[in-house]
């Protein structure tokens, strides 16, 4: 049998036998594998990593993070509540809402977590609300190297920068990335920006740039840094820098991803640099979320039905875009592997969900022959996989095994019709 078909020396097969599917799967120990990685590529720097909550939430793999020595990067207060009851202490936790009402930042300094804020309209709330009592993290637009290059802004070295690289990235994703982001504060509101924070004489203590996978690499991270340290000079109370994720991983051989061992040698030059010149030793917080659990997720499913409508062969299988919906959202790829038949000859197969929707899970795929009723494992779904499933359909989101010191360990039940209609309010009609 094919390595590819065990964790931890556990058969999938077995796994799925025992507590059906569909079913994810995660590998406790290629976690920790990522975890060490990421470690080892930053190892020359003052290094702080919040795990993004919102990738994989569940409890016991925020214990998990714990564990390992990881904070938390949450987008939610519901987060926040699942980091503390992980075990976290307030102050190992970070929250960087998107567009939210301020009372849920309020609510957030209430519990004693750190702050991160991303829009003016919040930011002059909160200065009037806390002023110097509270500090907080100033999260900056990830078109900033283009705003740069568009305007000039007092104290910034524009000198070493340039759009070479972004000729690589295609015109779709610039648009959405670099011109339409709402996440951030531009640099064309920068002067404003300092008009509300020494008006309110807010202590702004981090600074904050993501940039999504979709256009991350490690040029673009390099200019990213170097803008940021440029930057830090208009703020005396600066202890760290907060570079999020957005570190892509490999879906298939094909795929080109940030090689970060080498830009944490260039990166710590930077920073290092940097550090010397000022005077402090800052410290620098990512914040990775599919690259330590995108590869330790599996998604394991049932073939159903096979059926051909003359030009395609498709495998039905029982689960769609309600337990996985990146394949049918961000066209994303995942591997697809047949583990009941590991060495049967090879035939292309479109596999198909069982929505009443187009609900491709991979089309024209080289499987082994599929028979009604093998498990097909779909790979990388670690994250962004049962944290964006849903009940459409009224279906049950599945069930999700941690295989931790070689035993495989239930840490969430399949849902039951129970699930879905628990909060609804019957009335008469």
């Amino acid at each position: 049998m094919s390595a590819k078909n065990k964790i931890q020396g556990i058969d999938l097969r077995d796994i799925a036998a025992k507590f059906g599917t569909p079913l994810y799967v995660y590998d406790a120990e290629k976690i920790k594998e990522r975890i060490q990685y990421f470690r080892s590529c930053f190892s020359g720097i003052n290094l702080n990593i919040k795990y993004a909550v919102k990738s994989l939430s569940n409890l016991n793999i925020l214990k998990l993070m714990k564990k390992e020595g990881l904070g938390l990067d949450t987008v939610t207060v519901q987060e926040i509540h699942l980091g503390l009851k992980a075990g976290f202490t307030p102050k190992q936790i970070v929250f960087t809402p998107n567009i939210t009402d301020f009372k849920n930042i309020k609510e957030a300094v209430e519990l004693g977590v750190s702050i991160n804020i991303e829009n003016l309209s919040n930011l002059e709330k909160f200065g009037k609300e806390f002023g110097s009592s509270i500090p907080c993290c100033i999260r900056l637009n990830p078109n900033i190297l283009f705003e740069i290059e568009k305007r000039e802004v007092e104290g910034i070295d524009r000198s070493n920068i340039n759009k070479e690289h972004y000729d690589e990235i295609n015109e779709d994703r610039k648009s959405v990335w670099h011109n339409q982001s709402k996440f951030g504060i531009s640099l064309t509101q920068f002067k404003e920006l300092m008009e509300i924070i020494n008006s309110n004489n807010i202590k702004v203590n981090g600074l904050h740039i993501h940039a999504s996978h979709v256009i991350m690499n490690s040029e673009m991270f390099m200019k990213n840094a170097q803008t940021m340290f440029e930057l830090s000079k208009h703020f005396p109370y600066l202890e760290y820098f907060d570079f999020g994720g957005g570190l892509m991983v490999p879906h298939n051989e094909n795929d080109k991803v940030v090689d970060i061992k080498t830009l944490g040698t260039e990166f710590e030059k930077l920073y290092k640099k940097y550090c010397h010149e000022q005077g402090v030793n800052y410290q620098i917080w990512f914040e990775p979320g599919r690259f330590l659990v995108s590869e330790a997720g599996y998604l394991l499913t049932t073939a159903e039905i096979l059926k051909t409508n003359g030009s395609f062969d498709f495998v039905g299988v029982n689960t769609g875009f309600h337990h996985l919906i990146r394949p049918m959202m961000y066209d994303a790829y995942h591997e697809i592997i047949n583990i009941s038949n590991p060495t049967g000859e090879l035939k292309k197969y479109t596999v198909v969900g069982n929505l009443c929707e187009i609900d491709n899970l991979g089309k024209d795929r080289l499987l082994n022959k599929v028979s009604e009723g093998d498990i097909l494992m779909v790979e990388n779904a670690g994250a962004y996989g049962f944290s964006m499933a849903s009940n459409y359909n009224s279906n049950y989101r599945p069930a999700e095994v941690l295989i931790l010191n070689g035993e495989a360990k239930l840490i969430r039940k399949q849902e039951s019709f129970i699930d879905v209609i628990k909060n609804i309010v019957e009335i008469d009609i």
